[in-house]
């Protein structure tokens, strides 16, 4: 981007200002019990004045944690079902290539997630989404490498998500239609030490500085530009736009449009800013806001939204639960141990150790004996409160109410004995959080169309790039080197193609929500398992499948030998008779044949004189076939006791072979000479 005038940058600041403010008043009650959930999730679940007066006294304050389980439960239920991005190709582009279009762009977005280890970035997001109610995951650009003016597109985690601002205006389930967005930090004025902290008095100003801190942000913003399109001979070409306008140039080639139109395209900026000063601009490769929210639950109230997740409502449940049980501890604790009943004499010269009785573990307890006065004797101590015990049951059990998730969910024994009852059990407790992995679906959509867009925006010019897929022989995800953007002459149409032009299609985007590919190879082997159970007889046809499928070490070892077993010297002693069993058998066959062709040749009258020809035949054949002398003299011998054979007396003539109206070949076999008597049994 150019340079930008005094004017122009105070524009853009006062812009921004107003823009923050108005982004900290509408969140600001959402900011704040977000603030007070994340505490508690760090066990800070106590009043503060109740804990101060509570230490001061010495009494406890016990914390029994029982919502990070079930945030862990739904965030790990997300990291055993990953989702991934599924492209189609709207316009059927050809893309010249081993891969259509979609196939590339589906392998490059998993090549970017890959390098970026995106999986943080979404883990991160969706564990905010389901603790407190909303998460960030962002896109940036960064060179491929030091020496080199490529660049690459990476998923970045926000591990602060009260860094982020995004339009409060956008609608969108995602914000997709935001329209500007911040991420900030507040950092030591030292490290900026040429700026200008002279902040004015107006209340915009309010949330960039504090002590000695200031607030850094990165401001980004869509700004709307003109772009004029033409039809011709029916592709759409841009003609005009800011920075390049090419009319002129293709009216004077004799370039006319059939029609044309101006369309509205947002275009990004990004701005490094104080209140005060600009300090970088850019301008960033896509016609989104590169800013992705996960939200949890929405909820409308008065027109302004507010964000939850999952403890939101529990944690009133969850501090009865804590204060219940302090308080039975802290009954059983402060009840002496059990006391004795004695008469006051009784004590005598003992009375310091009957006083430190309850301390002290003495072996021995003398006492003074009283005529008339019966030993002294131990009295039951007090039992802890029932009510207490109750209540703390109660509270468990709003914990569960309020979270939307039972004990069968988090893996607590039921009545359900079955793995099937078990399962459908637990798929019941999912349904109460699967609105948090729906949420992620949509995130994730819109990050993969902010990759749309920006690839081909991005990845403009020749350069060699990873996409990556999935390999179905070796059951993984591999990378394979291609070149984007390489121009080549086409063969049928003569004129120069690009190889891998993604900008030429047009492409839709879906989340795969089903479960990952481990998920459902267990799923599969357990499924078959069960098929076995009802029909055993498949067991020998799909076993080497069901082990390939499992997740043992070595389970494409145990496929292997179960589909190719090792053969035992006694299974090759059978293959080796079966094979010269059947080589005699097929030798016995020719033979025959060659009697009834040498029987039809004597009835026509023809083998006296072409009995030499037959044979200098079958020698050139055999010589052709590269067959050496011993093979040629072993098969005229065969045919000369073929034909003496046939000259024997009450022979009975065989009908005719139309197979054998070419030379035969011969074929070798186990140890056996054998002649085929025509192609196919070559």
């Amino acid at each position: 981007m150019k340079k930008l005038s005094k004017k122009e940058e105070q524009d853009i600041l006062n812009e921004a200002l107003k823009r923050y403010q108005l982004a900290e008043e509408a969140e600001s009650e959402n900011i704040e019990q977000a603030l007070d959930d994340v505490k508690f999730r760090n066990n800070d679940m106590w009043d503060d004045r109740d804990l101060v007066e509570r230490t001061a006294q010495g009494r406890p304050c016990l914390t029994v944690n029982k919502l990070e389980q079930r945030i862990s439960q739904v965030t790990g239920d997300q990291r055993m079902n990953r989702m991934g991005v599924v492209v189609r190709d709207m316009s059927n582009a050809n893309s010249f290539g081993q891969y259509d279009l979609a196939q590339v762009m589906s392998g490059l977005i998993k090549e970017i997630e890959y390098r970026s280890d995106a999986k943080s970035a979404y883990d991160t997001a969706f564990d905010h989404a389901v603790g407190h109610g909303f998460g960030y995951s962002r896109i940036i650009t960064e060179y491929a490498d030091d020496d080199t003016f490529d660049m690459d597109i990476r998923i970045k985690r926000i591990i602060n998500p009260f860094r982020v601002r995004l339009d409060p205006n956008a609608e969108g389930a995602v914000k997709e239609d935001a329209r500007w967005g911040f991420i900030s930090s507040m950092v030591d004025k030292d490290e900026y030490p040429d700026s200008d902290w002279n902040f004015g008095k107006g209340d915009e100003f309010q949330y960039w500085q504090e002590e000695n801190k200031v607030r850094i942000a990165e401001y980004f913003r869509l700004v709307d530009e003109d772009v004029l399109l033409w039809l011709v001979n029916g592709e759409t070409i841009r003609v005009a736009e800011p920075g390049k306008d090419i009319r002129d140039e293709l009216l004077k080639k004799g370039v006319n449009p059939e029609r044309e139109r101006t369309v509205i395209m947002p275009r990004c900026e990004w701005y490094k800013m104080s209140a005060t000063k600009i300090y970088e601009h850019k301008r960033f490769p896509s016609r989104f806001i590169p800013i992705i929210p996960f939200y949890g639950m929405e909820l409308c109230v008065d027109g302004k939204i507010i964000r939850r997740g999952l403890i939101r409502y529990a944690k009133d449940p969850q501090r009865i639960y804590n204060y219940t049980r302090t308080a039975s501890v802290e009954q059983v604790a402060l009840t002496p141990k059990a006391p004795y009943i004695m008469e006051e004499k009784q004590l005598g010269d003992y009375k310091n150790l009957w006083e430190n009785a309850n301390k002290e573990n003495y072996s021995v307890l003398p006492y003074k004996h009283v005529p008339g006065v019966p030993p002294p004797q131990r009295q039951m101590p007090p039992q802890p409160s029932a009510g207490w015990l109750q209540e703390s049951m109660l509270a468990d059990q709003d914990i569960d109410a309020a979270s939307g998730m039972y004990k069968a969910s988090l893996g607590a024994p039921s009545n359900e004995r079955s793995g099937k009852a078990i399962n459908a059990r637990k798929m019941e407790g999912d349904v109460g959080t699967f609105h948090f992995h729906d949420n992620r679906a949509k995130s994730l959509l819109h990050i993969y169309r902010i990759l749309g867009d920006m690839i081909p925006r991005v990845y403009d010019t020749a350069r060699v790039v990873r996409i990556r897929k999935y390999d179905e022989v070796k059951g993984k995800e591999e990378d394979e080197p291609i070149k984007l953007n390489e121009t080549i002459i086409d063969k049928e149409t003569g004129k120069p193609v690009k190889i891998y032009d993604l900008t030429a299609g047009k492409y839709d985007y879906a989340v795969d929500v089903g479960a990952s590919y481990t998920t459902q190879r267990q799923m599969a082997s357990e499924s078959m398992m069960e098929l076995i159970q009802y029909a055993p007889q498949l067991a020998d046809r799909i076993l080497d499948i069901i082990a390939r499928n499992l997740d043992w070490p070595g389970a494409d070892e145990i496929a292997d030998r179960i589909s190719n077993p090792p053969i035992t010297p006694e299974q090759m002693q059978q293959e080796i008779q079966k094979a010269v069993m059947q080589a005699l058998a097929n030798q016995k066959d020719q033979i025959a044949m060659y009697k009834a062709e040498t029987e039809r040749l004597k009835v026509e009258g023809q083998l006296d004189n072409d009995e030499d020809k037959i044979e200098i035949e079958l020698l050139k054949l055999l010589d052709a076939t590269g067959a050496d002398e011993l093979t040629q003299v072993k098969a005229v011998e065969l045919l000369r006791e073929a034909k003496m054979e046939s000259m024997k007396p009450n022979q009975a003539a065989m009908p005719p072979n139309p197979n054998l109206m070419n030379p035969p070949e011969l074929m070798m076999g186990q140890g056996v000479d054998i002649l085929p008597t025509n192609q196919e049994d070559m």
